[in-house]
């Protein structure tokens, strides 16, 4: 399995079988993000994991390309689309099982954090996606959410570092509760150079204090993620 970053929330993962693509937000670099795709899975409505008109171009372009999102998201994409191009759209809420891409994915959790109580809250639905039955490693994108999907034992954890709705150490206590190996930060497109460095720092002492490992990924890089577990063992 590989995985690559396009920053923010947005990642890309990919087997021999096919590639994936996790929310594509405005924030993320999507210069060509869409090709290759099978399937495009998006946790929730907000525009920093979703841009809905970068979406909606690349179902009109690809009739093969399924997309999965939490109710009102994927109604709001029908809406915008023709048809044929609607019916690839899939409504996905917590506890729905399915394969795209030769990946496993089940759905968890089901709600975004709380903002404020003045905010209301939206639909988040977190990917768990691989298969350790079939020889896959398993990695949890939780969207935004600190959700600990219960028995599901997670390899690299998409670790969400900085948000309105999080601090640090709520980040932290999510990543030493879900027990993964690798801790690969995303959400993270608001922060400058300092803060990148800040929160590296701090996050990686304390994964390495309970035996995991802090593994930013380098944007546009691609990595297998076995190898990144090897250096976790190693």
């Amino acid at each position: 399995m590989r995985i690559k970053t396009r920053g923010h929330s947005c990642i890309e993962l990919s087997t021999i079988d096919g590639s994936l693509l996790l929310d594509p937000g405005v924030f993320s670099d999507l210069t060509g993000a869409f090709e290759g795709k099978q399937a495009v899975l998006i946790t929730h409505e907000h525009v920093d994991h979703a841009d809905e008109n970068a979406i909606v171009q690349a179902l009109n372009a690809n009739r093969v390309l399924e997309v999965y999102a939490p109710v009102a998201l994927a109604q709001t994409l029908r809406d915008q689309l023709p048809s044929t191009a609607a019916a690839q759209v899939h409504t996905v809420c917590a506890g729905a099982d399915f394969v795209v891409g030769g990946i496993k994915v089940r759905a968890v959790g089901g709600t975004h954090a709380t903002i404020h109580q003045s905010i209301d809250l939206v639909a988040n639905v977190g990917y768990v996606l691989g298969d350790h039955a079939v020889g896959q490693p398993v990695v949890y994108h939780p969207g935004d959410s600190y959700h600990v999907p219960v028995g599901v034992p997670v390899d690299v954890l998409l670790l969400p570092v900085m948000a309105p709705w999080a601090k640090m150490s709520e980040a932290a206590d999510f990543a030493v509760a879900m027990k993964a190996a690798t801790w690969a930060p995303i959400h993270d497109g608001l922060l400058n150079e300092r803060g990148v460095a800040l929160f590296d720092r701090q996050l990686g002492a304390i994964a390495q204090r309970g035996g995991s490992r802090f593994e930013r990924l380098e944007l546009g890089s691609e990595y297998k993620v076995e190898e990144l577990l090897a250096r976790q063992r190693g």
